[in-house]
């Protein structure tokens, strides 16, 4: 398995078979195998997740499929047949992948991917948005609805997952990847969201909180990084 880091929050992540593609909207478009299957999920419209760019791959791959949450708006007359609209909580088959998507905490989805017996997780937004300038509310429903999406992954074992790591938050800026990590089985772990600010993942692994799972945290330096997983 080869994951590129394109940036921010996008990747690509290379199969035998199948290349999946989350989230681009800066950074060098790796080139692509024609011969795979390429499949684009978008996990909702910020700029900074959801580029337009990624509508033209499908002139120069051969097959090509989008996964987008039903907040991405494009219009009808503008939409493919290759592209694949999903609603919170839901789920789809695309071709031999099944693709599962979580309620994010601010827009869109998260998703849930089972493609060639490996099981990837891309975030997208779904993180434990605590803010200090933000009332009690907010931070307890915050913490509630994050919680309550990440408890619907007990019980599977996942091989790979891109969680956000938000050096804005501050004390709070590892809160939501912290908790996934203890509440998931996973394996492999790409913090993502940094806004390019990459000494916070070395904040993280010198804290005693990172103990459990320091050594599943795959070290982002630059864009265009690549990596060999053997998953």
């Amino acid at each position: 398995m080869k994951v590129t880091y394109i940036g921010h929050s996008g990747f690509s992540v290379e199969l035998e078979s199948h290349i999946l593609l989350f989230d681009y909207y800066e950074g060098a478009m790796p080139e692509f195998d024609p011969a795979k299957k390429l499949l684009v999920f978008a996990s909702h419209s910020h700029p900074d997740h959801f580029n337009r760019e990624i509508l033209k791959l499908e002139e120069m791959y051969p097959d090509v499929e989008y996964i987008f949450p039903k907040d991405i708006g494009i219009a009808k007359k503008e939409q493919r047949i290759s592209e694949h609209f999903m609603r919170k909580r839901d789920e789809i088959t695309v071709g031999d992948t099944k693709v599962r998507s979580l309620r994010s905490t601010d827009e869109g989805v998260a998703f849930l991917i089972k493609c060639e017996d490996r099981t990837i997780y891309h975030a997208g937004d779904l993180n434990w948005w605590h803010w200090e300038e933000e009332d009690d509310a907010y931070n307890r429903m915050m913490r509630g609805d994050y919680k309550k999406e990440i408890e619907a992954l007990a019980g599977g074992k996942i091989d790979l997952a891109f969680v956000v790591l938000d050096p804005r938050q501050e004390e709070q800026f590892c809160w939501g990847f912290d908790w996934f990590m203890r509440h998931t089985d996973t394996k492999i772990v790409f913090p993502m969201h940094m806004w390019k600010k990459y000494e916070v993942q070395d904040r993280l692994a010198g804290m005693e909180v990172s103990e459990l799972y320091r050594d599943k945290i795959m070290r982002i330096r630059e864009m265009g990084q690549t990596f060999e997983l053997n998953l």
